[in-house]
């Protein structure tokens, strides 16, 4: 057991474990059959990547997507009247 693991993996490894919702291995396993390698390849990504966008960059793509909604809450001055008058602090 030892030799197969050192042969396939290069480094030293740990096994982490983690709780998640019924059905979530097979929803893995139709992204891909190594659910291991998957989830490797993530945690991977996640450690690596270094964003330098705001919050509202990373966030850019949820603006407008509730339906019946104001499209911008900052520059609707009938909506934001429901907030208090101006010069309330």
């Amino acid at each position: 057991m030892t030799e197969l693991t050192e042969s396939y993996y290069p480094l030293a490894v740990e096994t982490i474990i983690f709780k998640a919702p019924a059905g979530t291995k097979a929803k893995l396993r139709q992204l891909n059959r190594n659910v291991s390698a998957l989830l490797r390849a993530q945690v991977e990504e996640l450690i690596q990547c270094k964003s330098t966008h705001s919050a509202f960059q990373k966030a850019e793509g949820l603006c407008g997507v509730i339906k019946g909604g104001p499209m911008n809450a900052a520059t609707g001055r009938d909506y934001l009247k429901q907030y208090g008058p101006k010069g309330d602090h």
